[in-house]
Order: C-alpha cells, then sequence, then structure tokens
C-alpha cells in the first residue's frame, strides 16, 4: 500500500485549554489531562480494547467528561507495533538484500543470553523459531556499494523488478531493502525500491534511508523491523485519527516516540518502528520532569504494567540515550533511544511451573482478555495480581477506584492449580511468587546501575505504573536502596510524562574514519547539513528554524573494537582545539566505565548524531493529590502477608489522608485511584512537599 498521507495537525487553529495524554499499555489505556488555565486535573483507566485501540483512546478521552472542544492537544503513546512483534502478527515481509547476505537476520552477532535456555542445544533465537521475515521471502540481489561508497558492483535492475513481480504474485504487502554499506551511499537502495513501489504501488516500502549508520546486522533488523510493524502502525494512526475527526477534534495530535521526543502523525508514520514503546518513553521523561522539579536528580525508575516493567536511570536529572536496542535475543535495532529495559513481570504475568520444575513469573502474560482470573472475565491461570489479591495487598472493593471489583475465590481457586503441584498453600505459593517477581526486578534494575558501575545507595527508586507501588519496597530492599518514591497518580504518570516531552528529531550519518586524521571542515559540514535536513523536518511540524536547539553527539571506539560508545559534543564550531577534546572524551569514557584507556590506538569515529529540539511550555501545573485535612484513622484493618509473616491488623490509608500530613509506619496499606502502595514493616510513608509519596526504609 501506498503510504498514506497522514493528517498533520500544526496548522489546525487549537482551542480550548485542556492537554492530555493518552498511553496505550498491554493491559490498560490510560488518560491524564490538565487544564493549562486553571491547574484542574483529570485522569481516567479503562482496559485496553485490542485489535482496535483506538476504541478504548476515544472512550477513555469521553469518560474524562471534558468536551472534546475544550481539548487544545493530546499526545498519544500506545503499543500496536510492538504487540504485532510480541505476537508475530505484523504484514507479510519481503527483504531484499544483497546478494550472499540475505540471511544477516539469522547469523546476528551469534550470541545467546545467560539463562534458563543457555544450555539447550535445541534453543533458536526468538527470530529464527518466529521470523519477522521468513526466508523464502529473503532475495539476494546482485549490487554492491564498498566501504568508502563507491560502487563495486551495479544494481541488477531486472533483477529487482523481477523479485517485485513475484512478491506482488504472493500478495507480499511489505518490503524491506536494506543493502550492504548503504549507510555510506544509498544510491542502490533508493533505485530499487523505486522499481518495487513501480510493480507493488500498494505496498508498504522502507529502506535504511530510516537511519542510515553502521552495524549491518542491526540496521537491517530495523528497516525489517519497520516494514513488519509499519502497515499495522499506520492503519492504527489513520483509524485514530477518523475516530477523533468523528468526535469533533480540532485540536493538535501528537505521536511520541522513541527518541524521547513528539511529532506530528504526518512525520512519525515516516518511521513507524521509532513508535514500538512510546508509552515507557513517555514515562521516562516525566522521571526527568520529576527528578528536576522534586530536586531528586538521581533516580531509578521502575515502571510496573499489566504485561511487563520498564526500568530506566535519571541521572543528573537527565536519561541516557542509546543507538541499540532489543526487543528480544537476535532480534536487537540501532536506532536513537532513550536507554530502557524491560523485564517480563507485570501485573498480569502468569505464575507457573517451567519445562525443568521451577516457579516462574512470566514473561507470559494474561493482559486485558481475559485478564487475571480476579477480574472475573474468563482468565484461569494465576497471575501476580491474582497473588497480591490473596497476600492481602489488594483490596476487592478499592481496586481501580472500583470500577473492578476483584473476586477473591476466582484468584485462590486459579493459584491453587500451581500450588497443588509444589505441595503449597495458596498463600505460600502467592508469598513466592511475589518474592520472585520482586528479585526478578531487582535483578533488571541492577543489569542498568550496579553492573555499570552505579551505586544505588545514591539513587532513589521512583515507581510508578498501577502494580509499581505495590512491589517497590521489596524491590527497594533487594537493592539496597533507602528511598521509594511514588509520584501523584502512579497508574497514569506515564500518560503525564507525554505531556512533558519536546518536539525531537534525529539525523546520523556513519564516516567511519580516524578522529586524529579527520578533517574539522569536514565534520563541522556533516553535522550542518544533518542540522539543515532536521530545520526543514521541524518545519513542517511548524517550528521556526530559530526556536530549535540542536544537540550533537558522537560514537567512537578503538580501531579494531567491533562496539562503539555514545558521547556527547561539546557545542560550538568544530576545530582543531574540538578534535582534541573529543580525544580525551573517549580516554576518560573508557577510564571511567572499563577501567583502562589506550591512548596509543588510533580512535575511531563510527557514527556523528545530531537532534533538533523545540520545547514546549514547561510543565508547571502540579499533579498530585488534594492535600485537605482528612481524618487520621485507617479506612479499614486487614490481614497482610508479607515476607512470609502475616500481619493481623494492618491499616489501610488513602493517599489523600497522607497529603493531609499524616506520617504511617508499616506495615500498612495506601491505596487511591488506580494504585495500591504497599508498606513493609520497618519503612515509613509520608508525602513530600513536592507532592510525591516518600517511603523511607530502615534497611534492618
Amino acid at each position: 500500500m501506498q503510504q498514506k498521507e497522514l493528517r498533520s495537525v500544526v496548522d489546525v487553529p487549537t482551542r480550548g485549554p485542556w492537554w492530555f495524554g493518552i498511553d496505550v499499555g498491554g493491559t490498560f489505556t490510560d488518560v491524564v489531562g490538565i487544564n493549562r488555565e486553571t491547574g484542574e486535573t483529570r485522569e481516567h483507566k479503562v482496559l485496553t480494547t485490542k485489535p482496535r485501540l483506538e476504541e478504548g483512546v476515544i472512550a477513555a478521552l469521553r469518560e474524562t467528561g471534558v468536551p472534546i472542544g475544550d481539548v487544545a492537544e493530546i499526545v498519544h503513546g500506545h503499543t500496536s507495533g510492538i504487540n504485532a512483534v510480541l505476537s508475530r502478527t505484523g504484514a507479510r515481509v519481503a527483504l531484499l538484500a544483497t546478494a550472499g547476505h540475505r540471511d544477516l537476520l539469522d547469523i546476528g552477532r551469534q550470541d545467546r543470553e545467560f539463562g534458563p535456555d543457555f544450555y539447550d542445544p535445541s534453543w533458536l533465537r526468538p527470530h529464527q523459531a518466529r521470523p519477522i521475515v521468513k526466508r523464502q521471502d529473503r532475495y539476494g540481489i546482485v549490487e554492491r556499494i564498498g566501504w568508502d561508497g563507491t560502487q563495486v558492483l551495479p544494481l541488477d535492475e531486472n533483477q529487482v523488478r523481477t523479485a517485485a513481480r513475484k512478491l506482488r504474485d504472493e500478495g507480499i504487502e511489505s518490503v524491506a531493502v536494506c543493502f550492504l554499506n548503504s549507510y555510506i551511499s544509498q544510491e542502490h537502495e533508493q533505485r530499487a525500491a523505486a522499481i518495487v513501489r513501480e510493480e507493488l504501488p500498494e505496498a508498504y516500502v522502507q529502506t535504511s534511508a530510516l537511519y542510515p549508520v553502521t552495524k549491518e546486522h542491526e540496521r537491517t533488523a530495523t528497516i525489517a523491523l519497520d516494514a513488519y510493524v509499519g502497515p499495522i502502525v499506520t492503519r492504527y494512526l489513520e483509524r485514530l485519527v477518523e475516530g477523533l475527526d468523528g468526535t469533533g477534534f480540532s485540536g493538535s495530535l501528537w505521536i511520541m516516540t522513541m527518541n524521547g521526543g513528539i511529532g506530528t502523525v504526518a512525520e512519525t508514520s515516516k518511521a513507524p518502528v521509532f513508535q514500538l514503546v512510546s508509552g515507557p518513553v513517555g514515562g521516562v521523561n516525566g522521571a526527568v520532569h520529576l527528578a528536576r522539579t522534586a530536586k531528586s536528580p538521581n533516580l531509578l525508575t521502575m515502571d510496573v504494567g499489566g504485561t511487563s516493567t520498564d526500568i530506566a536511570v535519571v541521572q543528573d536529572g537527565e536519561a541516557p540515550m542509546t543507538d541499540l536496542w532489543s526487543i528480544e535475543n537476535g532480534l536487537t535495532m540501532t536506532m536513537p533511544v532513550l536507554d530502557i529495559h524491560s523485564v517480563g513481570s507485570g501485573a498480569g504475568s502468569i505464575v507457573h511451573i517451567d519445562a525443568v520444575g521451577n516457579l516462574r513469573v512470566g514473561p507470559q502474560s494474561a493482559g486485558s482478555t481475559p485478564g487475571p482470573a480476579c477480574y472475573g472475565r474468563g482468565g484461569t491461570e494465576p497471575t501476580l495480581t491474582d497473588a497480591c489479591v490473596a497476600l492481602g495487598m489488594l483490596q476487592p472493593d478499592l481496586f481501580a477506584g472500583g470500577a473492578i471489583t476483584l473476586e477473591v475465590e476466582l484468584a485462590r481457586k486459579a493459584l491453587g492449580t500451581v500450588a497443588d503441584q509444589l505441595g503449597m498453600s495458596v498463600e505460600e505459593l502467592a508469598d513466592a511468587a511475589y518474592r520472585l517477581a520482586c528479585s526478578d526486578i531487582a535483578g533488571s534494575i541492577r543489569s542498568i546501575s550496579t553492573y555499570r558501575g552505579l551505586d544505588v545507595r545514591d539513587f532513589g527508586l521512583l515507581a510508578f505504573g498501577a502494580a509499581g507501588p505495590m512491589v517497590a519496597d521489596r524491590v527497594a530492599r533487594e537493592l539496597g536502596s533507602r528511598k521509594v518514591l511514588v509520584p501523584a497518580s502512579p497508574g497514569e504518570f506515564s500518560a503525564f510524562g507525554l505531556l512533558t516531552s519536546d518536539l525531537r528529531v534525529t539525523r546520523a550519518r556513519s564516516p567511519l574514519t580516524t578522529l586524529a586524521d579527520h578533517d574539522p571542515d569536514a565534520l563541522e559540514v556533516a553535522y550542518g547539513e544533518m542540522e539543515k535536513d532536521i530545520i526543514e523536518d521541524l518545519g513542517r511540524q511548524g517550528v521556526a528554524a530559530d526556536a530549535i536547539e540542536f544537540e550533537r553527539a558522537f560514537f567512537a571506539m578503538y580501531r579494531g573494537q567491533t562496539w562503539d560508545n555514545r558521547l556527547p559534543l561539546q557545542s560550538g564550531t568544530i576545530d582543531s582545539e574540538s578534535i582534541g577534546r573529543m580525544l580525551r572524551q573517549v580516554h576518560e569514557l573508557y577510564e571511567q566505565r572499563y577501567g583502562f584507556s589506550a591512548e596509543e590506538i588510533p580512535v575511531l569515529v563510527s557514527t556523528l548524531e545530531v537532534t533538533g529540539v523545540s520545547r514546549r511550555p514547561e510543565m508547571t501545573t502540579a499533579f498530585r493529590p488534594s492535600a485537605a485535612a482528612v481524618s487520621t484513622e485507617p479506612q479499614r484493618r486487614v490481614s497482610l502477608r508479607l515476607a512470609g509473616q502475616v500481619h493481623d491488623d494492618s491499616p489501610v490509608y488513602t493517599r489523600e489522608q497522607l497529603s493531609g500530613g499524616l506520617t504511617v509506619s508499616g506495615p500498612a496499606i495506601i491505596v487511591e485511584s488506580y494504585a495500591t502502595t504497599v508498606v513493609n514493616a520497618g519503612s515509613t510513608a509520608s508525602v513530600t512537599d513536592t507532592g510525591e509519596l516518600l517511603l523511607t526504609l530502615d534497611q534492618a
């Protein structure tokens, strides 16, 4: 299919004071609205409507009660692309690759993750077991661009045309074109793509012009994934635009991308793969905003949703970027993205026994349909949510603001199917599953903190997502962190974070040259050309050239190495002194990160990168619960099982009570509309001046 010109709304006059952030997750669709004139806030949560996600988006927006005519802007993050990849329900894709290299997707880096499958000789990489591009749909094309951009073999246009006609006959709907060394010269790719479009005018076609950088396997995976999700994502955005039009919405619709920025539907639809996990990126943006406003510059973020947990580091009020991001082993993309990692432990993760008899939580999830057994929607497999119900952490009538009443007996029945196999009681199994999930999350957080030389004692743990506060105290204890922050309305925090995002556009190219030998003027010209391209891109989105800030970076490594490192580049015109500073940066990074430097080895610059940022108005409205004085007496007292110990008569408070100045000592539960915070024995909870719930751990 030809990529339909989706509506660009920057030129549409906006009206009304309301801005909305809408985050579609695997289980819930979250909405946060802020009135920029009065400071009033609205929040809502509905079950995600699969496969037509737009229905849940529009329903959630309507149910906030805000007239659609009063909505000026919507910032949207969604999961249509990542769901298609994980469930392998994307488009049927064909890959045109350089002759002799069509198996690059399968060969990959020939590595495997350490874990339960490490010693299994029959194990296949997920992409080999469930390929996004089947081998029979990959075509080797005679052509060759050399390492220096010169033509070694001309493109065989007849072969491309023959292949395209075969693809048409076989009903291929999406085509990825990725040739060797095309990062340095895209002449062959562009001509091949033009031929494919002539023969398949309705097909979705993508080339590595999307992000032309080195790393042949990762670049091929990126283009293949874009072709795989492109038709799904663009069709979803078309339906969303049409649905919003049907409601009378005439404001601006922005789409979140993985580089931490937003863009119009028309521009972001040119590279749908950059939207794969846009919701979690919104959460990290919100964490950066909170780190600055709450004066807690160092945070480990933990976004626990229904399907998975997304983690990141905020250091000195900034979230680091990376150019590599893996969906699963052997399926790694190269693209500018906030450094976010995921683990398959969420509130809907299924508790089960694996092939060797070990208890596991996830990565399979019950999702929103049928959902955990306790939802009473037909689910029969036990989940982490069911375990928390059995432990007394989740109160059946206080869950999700009363929108869903949890069925305790259904939860216990589902847990019993696994408990019986292990000779455990339901309570013992629930406690083991809860602790195992917390341990899995803590281990993932260590991988991006402790294992990178960071001291977790210097960081607070920021817990959000509907289930984040429920596990935060336990995770922090495993990590050795002494402080947990829970933002206001943690269940919708990622939706709030979307509203703090700026417009961002990133461009990159790979010169692959020795830094010391590189002409400073040539570097400056390269950056200038990319910045000109960014000005044109943002100009199409309604941004004036003088409103753009540029952030430069470069990727470097010692000659002979395989993996490069991203470093920020000081602003200003590049000259010989700049080259010297860049060299010192590289040596200092190696000393800090790896404990050595080798100044006698030439430094290779693999990639130049520049990001253009257009700042949006600061989110000055405080998003927090009311601090009205309320009763200091608990709402009720319950039996709570924590770490194998039963705590009868544990108090249950509402968050509004703590906002009134109350300090609570654990064990206790603090409930709010769409989240429950568990306070362990030895921890205290209070509300900070900026509205966050603060848990202080004794670490005994």
